[in-house]
């Protein structure tokens, strides 16, 4: 399973091409993996790509998970309640 890499820049801008790469996953039934590790900027209409991409994935029986996040987008996903995203079983 290979992790999709996700950009340093998160934001409003890039929030289209993330969400059509991820529904694309889904319709092909592909397990979502994502790595964090890069990511420097994250914002609101992102988090709701990756919070909505993960609820889509998990109803159709898909798995999803979010590897090695930097720190930057834990505390965002902490900050935000979004914390969920972390754990590849929720």
């Amino acid at each position: 399973m290979t992790a999709l890499p996700l950009t340093s820049t998160l934001d409003t801008a890039s929030a289209g091409l993330l969400r059509s790469r991820l529904l694309q996953m889904i319709e092909r039934r592909e397990a979502i993996v994502l790595h964090g590790g890069e990511v420097e900027r994250v914002g609101q209409s992102c988090l709701q790509v990756l919070e909505g991409a993960r609820v889509a994935a998990r109803g159709a029986g898909l798995h999803f998970s979010l590897v090695h996040p930097s720190e930057a987008l834990t505390s965002m996903l902490t900050l935000t309640r979004l914390d969920a995203l972390l754990d590849p079983a929720a």
